[in-house]
């Protein structure tokens, strides 16, 4: 989607530092059962697709595995290299994954964090399975709101008042708000198999200023009119000042896992 010569999977690079400051990692025990389902090893080639600032670079560096991560935006591409400078195993090369060349030597693993939404449909599970060994594994990842957890019933109704006013056509209102089942769109690909979805519930409370810079790096919100968002920000801070300047969230990290078929 673009809007305004703007493409809406590029716009986090316009806050690349935010985006580094406030957006959540991810549980260390997704990136556990990852290693555990794949069968990977220290030494094992990892391939990242979208890993914009190096939220999910780094556990798995750390885990041994060496990891080419794909970053679009130059500007987010510039903070991974520098999130991960003291790791010798990972290479960020600033590159869609799309216009990517394969290599011939395949991955074990081919991952991506709360980016593979971002790739084209039509390529993103074809190119994965050819990047991959025989019975490699494709694991995806996504922090999502927890619709069965309330935070603050309240709090939240507040908030979404003021988008109601501000703009009421935004789809999303929690940060990381996607909850789409994606198992059946890795089964009917045709390419994959033994997939499967776990989750991890999280919890955090924001402050306002963390909340507040974490809208900011929203896609959606990163498109709105700057008249607009600035509105819509102040009215946020405005209901979030009547909470003690606080805002609890309750997540879920969906995990998903699949084999390489063929």
């Amino acid at each position: 989607m673009a809007t305004n010569g703007r493409e809406q999977r590029l716009v986090f690079g316009e806050v690349a530092e935010l985006y580094d400051q406030y957006r959540p990692a991810y549980p260390e025990a997704a990136f556990d059962r990852l290693m555990e389902f794949a069968g990977l090893n220290p030494g094992d080639r990892a391939l990242e697709v979208g890993c914009g600032t190096g939220r999910a670079t780094v556990p798995l560096a750390n885990r041994g595995l060496l990891v080419t991560a794909l970053e679009p935006s130059p500007e987010m591409a510039q903070v991974a290299r520098r999130n991960t400078a003291g790791l010798p195993r990972v290479a960020v090369e600033e590159t869609s994954f799309e216009s990517w060349r394969l290599p011939s030597q395949p991955f074990a693993l081919v991952t991506s964090a709360q980016a593979w939404h971002w790739v084209e449909p039509e390529l993103r599970y074809q190119k994965a399975h050819r990047a991959l060994r025989s019975a490699g594994c494709l694991a995806l990842i996504w922090n999502t709101g927890d619709p069965d957890r309330a935070s603050d019933r309240a709090l939240e109704d507040e908030v979404e008042a003021v988008y109601q006013r501000e703009t009421p056509t935004l789809a999303a209102r929690v940060p990381s708000d996607m909850d789409e089942d994606r198992r059946s769109e890795i089964e009917s690909s045709g390419l994959f198999e033994d997939v499967s979805r776990e989750i991890y519930p999280w919890s955090t409370v924001y402050s306002a200023d963390h909340y507040l810079g974490l809208l900011q790096t929203q896609s959606d919100h990163r498109l709105l009119d700057p008249a607009v968002r600035d509105r819509l920000l102040s009215g946020i801070a405005k209901v979030l000042a009547g909470h003690d300047n606080q805002l609890p969230q309750n997540y879920r990290c969906c995990l998903y896992l699949a084999r390489r078929r063929g």
